[in-house]
């Protein structure tokens, strides 16, 4: 009776030790799939590291006088082309301020600034610009006076707006510019999206 007691006692031991789940497993868990949110996250931080593109605002000024605007050459990269005055919005200024610092600095102009006409993108491989072209006037009578310390600044001038089209003009957006300017600037804000274009070789 003592025998079979003990018998049935190792017994239940037996089988509750094999139910209970080891304590110090003797091989490693493996880790579960990513899931899909992880695996975006770190595609994303993947094209950031080998395209590290951040949109850049440009502010520019149409400065119209009779039928004609003030621009500026540029000169890139062994290449020479017209621009609206302006330049890129520091951190700490709004964006008219940094449009009369650009002018003010570029140009020794000291202009007011009105209402916003014209945005556009430059999608380029290597950068991607926002444009945001504001009208603005300067005093009767006010004449640039180019930044000679600036390698960029190659000169300045009043062209007629027929001659836009026939220029190596930048963002390309002659027509619209021709247009907002015969209009007065009245209308809403014209959105073009993207503009850029390849350089020529």
């Amino acid at each position: 009776m003592l025998r079979r007691s003990w018998w049935r006692t190792t017994s239940a031991r037996r089988r509750s030790d094999q139910a209970r789940p080891c304590a110090f497993p003797t091989s490693k868990r493996t880790k579960p799939p990513p899931s899909m949110s992880t695996s975006l996250v770190s595609l994303a931080s993947l094209v950031s590291a080998f395209n590290p593109v951040v949109p850049q605002i440009r502010v520019a000024a149409i400065i119209a006088r009779d039928d004609q605007v003030l621009l500026v050459e540029h000169r890139k990269r062994g290449q020479r082309y017209w621009v609206l005055p302006g330049g890129r919005v520091q951190g700490s200024e709004t964006l008219e301020a940094g449009l009369r610092r650009e002018l003010r600095e570029e140009l020794s102009l000291k202009a007011r600034v009105g209402p916003l006409v014209i945005v556009c993108e430059t999608l380029a491989p290597d950068r991607h610009v926002v444009n945001l072209i504001f009208q603005a006037e300067i005093g009767e009578g006010s004449e640039p006076r180019l930044d000679e310390h600036d390698p960029v600044l190659a000169g300045w001038q009043w062209v007629a707006v027929n001659r836009l089209p026939r220029m190596d003009f930048r963002p390309p957006i002659a027509d619209p510019l021709r247009s907002v300017i015969r209009e007065g600037f009245a209308g809403p804000v014209r959105t073009l999206g993207d503009t850029w274009r390849p350089e020529k070789t």
